[in-house]
Order: structure tokens, then C-alpha cells, then sequence
């Protein structure tokens, strides 16, 4: 049985696209380009849902353990948690989401829903470029962080979403920088294998479906 499918799920990466450019929000961010920004709007969301499905599935949220534990339980079991995790960035540094999670859990088989409100404060997180250089982002000061899964069988089971909302600082090397306001969401259907992403990023429109997964 898999331990962790929504890292599965995720393990393709969201895929955007520029549906506009936006020219009112200023050289900050617009001086970052559109595959840039696409690339790293995709990173961001691909790195929360992975870091926070790691936590919840995995052994360091007791809440929801893994199939087959002792302690597991035959019946529905509130989840009302405050955490605080930090993972590492694929390319350096790293980011940290604090927040609280309410929902159930039938641990015996692995069903749960999830609501989380957090906040996502990322240090020197970098990220490769589409180029190969990297960029390096931090919190400006942070992105609220929201998300809402269900697993059936430990499985995602219907529409997974997720939020990003505030600012972030940005450089990479020595040719360019600025900070960036983000306002994002995704929808993730698992029956499809598809992924809605709508919002504005770094100065950028996106309105685009793609495939995850598989």
C-alpha cells in the first residue's frame, strides 16, 4: 500500500501557462518573464501540496497514521492540530508552514479530510529556472498558505485545492531581483488527472489546465 500517494499525484509538477501580461504592476515583478514566472508559480504550489502531504501522511502527524499501526482506529477521530514543519527547498534553502488543520480520520482504512489555514514563510528557498540558473525567494514577509484534501483508502478522493496568497522577495545571481505579489489556487482532479490553476503571479494572469500525475 502507498505510504504517501499524494506525493504521487504531485510528483509531475504543476504546468502553467501565461494567459496575459499584466503592465500595472510595475518593473518589481513584471521584470521577471512570463516561462519564468509560470515555472516558479508551479514549483511553489507543487513544493506545498508534496511538504504537506508528507506531514499529515507520514509518521510525524499522529493523527493519521500509517496502515497497519497498533493504534489505529475503527471510527471517524476529530483532527484538531496546531504544527509547525520546515522542509528543504529542491535547490537550497528552505520553507516552513505553520498553521492549524481541523477535519476526521478513519485511521483503519486510511480516510480523511483535511482544512488547513497556514502560513508559508519561505528562507532563501530556491528553485531551478527554466535557463538552469536558480532563484532564490523569501518571504515578503510570508504567503498564506490555505488547503483542503480528502483521501479515500488513501487515495485522494474528489477536488484537492490549494491557496497561496501574500509576497515574496526575489533574486537570481547577480541579473536580477524584485518582489512579487501572489494570489493563486488549484484544483486537483484525481479522477482526470488534471489540474486547474487560476490567479495572478508575479505581475502575471494564469488560467490554464494541465495534466498531473497519472
Amino acid at each position: 500500500m502507498t505510504r504517501n500517494p499524494f506525493l504521487l499525484c504531485t510528483a509531475a509538477g504543476l504546468l502553467f501557462a501565461i494567459a496575459a501580461c499584466d503592465s500595472s504592476t510595475g518593473p518589481s515583478q513584471s521584470s521577471m518573464s512570463a516561462s519564468d514566472a509560470a515555472q516558479l508559480a508551479s514549483d511553489m504550489d507543487d513544493a506545498s501540496a508534496n511538504a504537506f502531504a508528507g506531514f499529515v501522511v507520514g509518521g510525524s502527524f499522529t493523527i493519521v497514521t500509517t496502515p497497519g499501526a497498533t493504534n489505529n482506529a475503527s471510527a471517524p477521530t476529530p483532527i484538531d492540530r496546531q504544527f509547525t514543519f520546515t522542509t528543504a527547498c529542491p535547490k537550497g534553502g528552505n520553507v516552513t508552514i505553520a498553521g492549524h488543520t481541523t477535519g476526521t480520520a478513519d485511521r483503519a482504512v486510511g480516510n480523511f479530510t483535511t482544512e488547513t489555514n497556514a502560513t508559508r514563510t519561505d528562507a532563501a528557498c530556491a528553485f531551478a529556472a527554466r535557463d538552469g540558473s536558480v532563484i532564490t525567494i523569501t518571504g515578503n514577509p510570508n504567503i498564506a498558505y490555505h488547503s483542503s484534501f480528502n483521501f479515500v483508502a488513501w487515495q485522494p478522493s474528489g477536488l484537492q485545492t490549494q491557496s497561496h496568497k501574500g509576497s515574496f522577495t526575489w533574486t537570481r545571481g547577480t541579473t536580477g531581483s524584485g518582489t512579487c505579489d501572489v494570489d493563486v489556487s488549484s484544483e486537483f482532479d484525481p479522477s482526470k488527472h488534471t489540474v486547474t490553476v487560476k490567479g495572478t503571479f508575479c505581475g502575471r494572469i494564469i488560467n490554464v489546465t494541465r495534466t498531473r500525475g497519472g
